[in-house]
């Protein structure tokens, strides 16, 4: 493959990461750090596979290539700030393990949470 094609897809992939930084800002400085580092990354991988599942983004043109990491940089970014913000949270992380304590209370039979007896 051509150098600038891999070229076209990190730059895109990297501004897709600074669009994301505009819309939401990062918590702290780390969490900038990770997005600045590992999108970009997954950018450049998973274009391929945007290019391939979203129709307008198909072709072999430099464009095509840079739209379609700018793309997957943005959503790659997005699946990872969600995924931290959420397992970051003391509420949803309590939410979701009273929500499994209930499930697993309930597969006794019992009409309550589990006693532990």
């Amino acid at each position: 493959m051509d150098l600038s094609i891999w070229a076209a897809k990190f730059f895109g992939s990297v501004v897709g990461v600074l669009i994301s930084m505009v819309m939401v800002a990062p918590k702290n400085t780390r969490n900038g750090a990770y997005r600045i580092l590992l999108a970009p990354i997954a950018g450049v991988i998973f274009a391929p596979a945007a290019q391939s599942v979203l129709w307008f983004l198909q072709g072999s043109t430099i464009e095509h290539h840079m739209a379609a990491s700018c793309f997957t940089g943005f959503s790659c970014w997005f699946i990872l700030e969600f995924t931290a913000r959420m397992l970051s949270s003391e509420e949803w992380l309590r939410r979701l393990l009273e929500e499994v304590l209930r499930l697993r209370g309930d597969k006794g039979g019992g009409d309550g949470p589990a006693t532990g007896k």
